[in-house]
């Protein structure tokens, strides 16, 4: 999954995309998952210090909170995350179609969607411990986040996009099955290709969607709870009509994508493949019963 958000970071919040790392842990030598899973925890209160200035007494009730949300994904969804990845590796024993790809994106979903809604709590919870100063500053640092990722993608052109995506797509895919051929670096500039670039659209969006939400917290210091989780689950009904379609289409390329490449897997390839997912499993399942 988080590799699926670095190709679409539109949309995440920035605590929520942290936190969304927790899902899958997704690190190229399965030996270095419960290294940092274990240490969720830090990790995310680096990232906070990066949008808000805390005090020594916030910093302590942060990782309080933190250490409540970990035992929580710990108990309640490593488990989920484990039935999910014995359920790929099914899929796996026939060729993939479209429905089994389907089936998979769904089940990530539902994963990603509860967790998001966790964050959020997790967010709010952190909220109440901030100054009105403080919530402000986290949503300038927001803007500001989201001003220098739309720079950098300005720079651009329409080649370096689709050479970075094949580039991220190979590593990702290479890193769970090894090597890729070049029959399955062909298909996956076929489907890269007819990616559209979204950066503009989330853009715009994302811009009023934040610009709201600082309004909210400035307008807002002692009533702020009600209006910013109004402004916050509002982002989907923001969506365009030409969002909605750019992000289906290029989401159903992704999926043919991994479809694609995988459905080519040498005998070889598949070996990786599934000791890369064991490996997982093994972790997720000694993780889930771990103090």
């Amino acid at each position: 999954m988080r590799r699926f958000l670095a190709l679409y970071p539109f949309g995440a919040k920035p605590i929520v995309r942290l936190l969304l790392l927790v899902a899958l842990a997704s690190v190229s030598a399965c030996s270095s998952t419960q290294f940092l899973y274990n240490r969720i925890d830090t990790l995310i209160a680096w990232y906070v210090d990066d949008y808000v200035t805390l005090s020594r007494e916030q910093d302590k009730v942060l990782r309080q909170q933190l250490d409540a949300f970990h035992d929580w994904h710990r108990q309640q969804e490593l488990p989920f995350y484990i039935d999910l990845l014995d359920l790929v590796d099914n899929k796996l024993d026939s060729r993939l179609e479209e429905t089994d790809v389907d089936e998979l994106a769904s089940a990530f979903q539902v994963a990603a969607d509860r967790l998001r809604t966790a964050a959020l709590d997790f967010a709010m919870d952190l909220g109440e411990d901030l100054s009105q100063t403080q919530r402000i500053e986290f949503v300038a640092s927001m803007r500001e986040q989201q001003e220098i990722w739309y720079e950098e993608r300005l720079t651009l052109s329409d080649d370096a996009y689709y050479k970075a995506l094949q580039k991220r797509f190979e590593k990702n895919l290479s890193d769970l099955m090894g090597r890729l051929e070049d029959e399955q670096k062909a298909a996956i500039s076929q489907h890269i290709r007819e990616f559209t670039p979204m950066h503009h659209l989330w853009y715009e969006q994302r811009s009023s969607w934040t610009m709201e939400l600082q309004q909210v917290l400035e307008e807002q210091a002692n009533t702020w709870q009600e209006p910013t989780m109004t402004v916050i689950e509002s982002w989907e009904s923001r969506q365009t009509e030409a969002y909605l379609l750019a992000y289906a289409h290029n989401l159903e390329r992704t999926k043919r994508v991994i479809r694609d490449v995988l459905n080519a897997r040498s005998a070889k390839q598949d070996r990786r493949l599934r000791r890369s997912l064991n490996g997982y499993l093994d972790d997720f399942a000694q993780l889930a019963i771990a103090p």
